[in-house]
């Protein structure tokens, strides 16, 4: 079922909506769950709230991984700023150096380090005292899609104790590649796991090489993989910038989170 909630974000200063998909009669079940938190979280559930009408439906394989290695997440979706400009500052942590729009060129990092702070100091700690949730990072994952890639990247390594899987999926690391790949060299965590996904010819504004998304996520891992981080890249041949085609991989994500070599496929 899924649970709505408002939170007021004091450095942010904005109030933020949240999505909480989380098992029916929960709170007669003597059990506690690991958390999946969602950025872009209007995109996570229902093609009702998604910006283009489709999301990654993840509550759909949340309940397939329950049925097939009883493993039960909440999954808590933070929605984005709703606006182009609020997205742009609130989910790039580096400056942007590879600018597709003029304004972009405009961007605060200080906006999404405050978002940072506030999703580990206010959003997750009211989920974890509302629900029964694993207060542990082995049991916290995050996701995140193109800008909001960087985010979950920024949000891993910056607070190492906070989240145990990165699910970094279609990174726009070539909007601030230099500075991303130095953070992660600085921050990175051999107990912090990562996971990306990326389309081999996939993009999301025709200003850019349509190869740009793939040569990213391969470089990253590349990276990841030389500083002993655990890691997995999957590269779709046929795959676009797109909420359907993230949702097909959330099955080999979530296989990653548990088992790193089984992937369930519907």
């Amino acid at each position: 079922m899924i649970e709505y909630h408002k939170l007021y974000l004091p450095k942010t200063k904005r109030e933020v909506k949240i999505e909480v998909s989380i098992p029916r009669n929960y709170d007669k079940l003597d059990t506690s769950f690991d958390t999946l938190y969602l950025l872009d979280g209007q995109n996570a559930f229902k093609d009702s709230h998604a910006t283009f009408n489709r999301s990654i439906r993840a509550s759909k394989h949340m309940g397939t991984i329950a049925n097939a290695i009883h493993k039960r997440m909440i999954g808590v979706a933070i929605y984005n700023a709703e606006s182009d400009m609020g997205r742009i500052n609130e989910y790039t942590p580096f400056p942007i150096v590879n600018a597709a729009e003029e304004e972009w060129r405009n961007q605060d990092v200080k906006v999404c380090h405050r978002f940072c702070d506030d999703f580990v100091k206010v959003i997750i700690p009211f989920i974890e005292k509302k629900y029964p949730a694993k207060n542990h990072p082995n049991h916290r994952f995050i996701y995140g899609s193109s800008l909001a890639a960087l985010t979950a990247l920024y949000l891993g390594y910056q607070y190492p104790n906070v989240f145990g899987v990165i699910g970094a999926f279609s990174t726009a690391g070539f909007l601030c590649d230099t500075a991303l790949k130095n953070f992660i060299k600085k921050k990175h965590h051999k107990s912090i796991r990562v996971f990306f996904y990326v389309g081999h010819e996939e993009f999301s504004d025709n200003s850019y090489d349509a190869t740009l998304y793939y040569q990213t996520s391969l470089s990253l891992y590349h990276l990841c993989f030389d500083l002993g981080i655990p890691v997995r890249l999957v590269v779709s041949e046929s795959g676009a910038h797109c909420e359907a085609c993230w949702e097909k991989q959330l099955l080999d994500f979530f296989s990653f989170i548990y088992f790193d070599n089984i992937i369930y496929k519907p």
